[in-house]
């Protein structure tokens, strides 16, 4: 045992520890110290440091910063509630016996690690905490799968977003959010518009709440749409269990769609599906009026503009932006317009089917993502299975509606045109550019060698409109 500097009183230090804290209040630890400075009196020592690892394991492998503390600082003793909340397994007890010295427990007695048979007595009390610690574990994990299995809710943690404090209770709000959310991915928006759309909203999740953040992360973000969760599956350490007690959120569909988006490696290796959405309106369908090739954004000299990779065009952006629009609202409010393709679909014609062919194939690499997701490790088997159902049976239904269909792009069914008209400054942009495409060609001309100021909309931006028998087209010529 190290001997007090200057014969004096020994200055122990005191070592508190709890594993839980629920409440985040640090009751259990200061319930601890308190016992333990009484202790420390009826020995007379002088209460040195208090070192101090709130809601931290001791046998998790966890760095327990108070305690690697207690270490550095070379007690003369130390004193604790009880030997387990100092140690739990071997190897820290080990370092604890290179201190040199004496132990203090208020509730289990005095370990005189200064002798041979007092170190053997720490061992082996320590050797029993740690298989009283894995039968535990060992115990608590088999009611954990058990009631996974049982489709219960593991309510022990912070509540899930969406769901209530039972977790199971549905949050309408949240929940919205969370099928908005999915709605978003699948129109093409990114991870990044869906955090903006929750932050902005002020609906955080309740872990960010807990940890003091202020905005939704992508990864926080996608661990909600595409946990199983919201589809009322219980899971177990990654793997569905089966259905839960919880009422669902979004459709199987829905989900699995979802899941095979974020899932896919394409989106992160350059592929077409890379996860980088489109962030103006024209890039990738306008043309360039010299090579024929699509533009996109770029800037030149301070000023916003699309231009193709040869720099044929440098056309303002806002300039295409508004003819575009202007072009594409003004087709759809022309009566021959919508009647047109809803005869062509009572009547069984053909159509345009570009919209569901697209579908089509989305839905196969969708597919494909799965399989990929799963070889990668990004989901179980089970997911596998379950989304490449949910989206094979979606896939069926669109092909049957190859047939005789206009691949119009998604309307209200109540408000129809008139608000899409309406509600176009709200219409996200995924769905703003789907329109635009479907309605006109916009062609971008080069100036020429003439000043952008001196050049009107009509001398940057030639617009041709979509779906119009030749009549109609030639009515049509330079909108």
């Amino acid at each position: 045992m190290r001997k007090p500097k200057g014969g004096g009183p020994v200055r122990a230090s005191i070592y508190v520890r709890i594993s839980k804290d629920l409440t985040g209040e640090e009751l259990g630890v200061a319930r601890q110290e308190e016992e333990c400075r009484e202790l420390c009196a009826r020995l007379g020592f002088d209460v040195g440091e208090v070192f101090s690892d709130n809601d931290i394991s001791a046998t998790k492998g966890k760095v327990r910063p108070g305690f690697e503390a207690l270490l550095a600082s070379r007690p003369e003793a130390v004193v604790c509630w009880h030997t387990d909340r100092l140690v739990r397994v071997t190897k820290d007890l080990e370092r604890v016996i290179a201190l040199g010295v004496n132990v203090h427990a208020a509730r289990a007695g005095h370990l005189d690690l200064s002798t041979p048979a007092g170190r053997a007595v720490a061992r082996t009390v320590t050797a029993w905490a740690t298989y009283e610690g894995e039968q535990k574990a060992e115990r608590q994990a088999l009611a954990n799968l058990q009631a996974a299995k049982a489709g219960k809710p593991y309510t022990a943690g912070i509540r899930p977003f969406g769901y209530g404090e039972d977790h199971a209770t549905i949050v309408p709000a949240e929940a919205a959010a969370v099928r908005e959310g999915a709605s978003m991915i699948l129109a093409g928006e990114s991870l990044s518009a869906v955090a903006r759309k929750w932050t902005g909203a002020g609906l955080l999740s309740p872990r960010s709440v807990a940890a003091g953040a202020k905005a939704w992360t992508l990864r926080g973000v996608k661990k909600v749409l595409t946990s199983p969760r919201y589809i009322g599956q219980r899971t177990y350490r990654g793997e569905v269990m089966g259905e839960a007690e919880w009422p669902a959120i979004l459709d199987d569909a829905t989900h699995y769609a979802v899941v095979a988006i974020l899932s896919s490696p394409d989106r992160f290796s350059g592929g077409p599906r890379t996860g980088r959405t489109a962030t103006t309106l024209l890039s990738g369908i306008a043309l360039c009026g010299v090579c024929g090739e699509t533009v996109s954004g770029r800037g030149h000299r301070g000023t916003k503009v699309y231009g193709c990779r040869q720099t044929h065009t440098r056309t303002p952006r806002d300039v295409a932006n508004r003819r575009a629009e202007k072009a594409t609202l003004a087709r759809m409010v022309r009566p021959d317009f919508l009647p047109a393709v809803l005869a062509m679909h009572a009547g069984g014609g053909d159509g345009d089917t570009a919209h569901l062919h697209a579908e089509v194939e989305s839905l196969r690499e969708r597919l494909d993502g799965l399989a990929l997701a799963y070889a990668e490790g990004a989901i179980s088997l089970s997911q596998m299975t379950a989304g490449s159902e949910a989206l094979r049976a979606k896939l069926e239904d669109v092909e049957s509606k190859l047939t005789g269909v206009t691949g119009l792009p998604p309307l209200d069914p109540v408000t129809g045109i008139a608000g899409l008209i309406e509600g176009w400054a709200d219409t996200p942009l995924p769905v703003q550019r789907s329109w635009v495409q479907f309605c006109t060609v916009v062609t971008l001309m080069p100036a020429n060698g003439r000043h952008a100021r001196n050049m009107t909309p009509d001398d940057h931006v030639s617009v041709d409109w979509h779906h119009l028998d030749t009549s109609e087209e030639e009515d049509g010529e330079g909108l």
